[in-house]
């Protein structure tokens, strides 16, 4: 049997997206050799992708829910029982990223006229908002 190195682990696992046991098996299963080693785990179909393996998947699932959560989320400016506008939290956020000047000045004299942000979801992108209103008004 070859002498396995720490090096050789790192290459099989950093080529085959396997864990430490793993790519000392293969390994050892064919004497050291790396691209037996290789040949090994993707007969035995243990060579995981990358991405699967990545954080990538992991973050666009985080993306993806917090865009739901937005989506879920209700922007509601409203004066006593008069509503002037209740739109999804996203639309909101584009719209005053994209009309950033004239919307802070229209938020600023709605709110000096008495009329109150509020927003609605069974989430807690509503509730962490809600709070920290609070908390600013107090």
């Amino acid at each position: 049997m070859g002498t396995i190195t720490i090096e050789q682990i790192d290459l099989i696992m950093e080529r085959a997206n396997v864990s430490y046991a793993e790519a000392k098996a293969a390994l050892e299963q064919t004497n050291g050799d790396v691209v037996e080693a290789l040949l090994y785990l993707e007969k035995e179909q243990k060579i995981k992708s990358k991405a699967s393996g990545s954080g990538f998947t992991k973050k666009s699932e985080k993306v993806t829910s917090f865009i739901e959560k937005l989506n879920a989320t209700s922007f509601i400016m409203r004066r006593k029982e008069r509503t002037f506008i209740d739109v999804p939290l996203s639309l909101a956020i584009i719209l005053i990223l994209c009309t950033i000047h004239v919307s802070a000045a229209a938020i600023l004299i709605a709110l000096i006229c008495g009329v109150k942000l509020e927003f609605k979801g069974e989430n807690d992108i509503a509730e962490k908002i809600n709070t920290t209103i609070d908390h600013i008004n107090k």
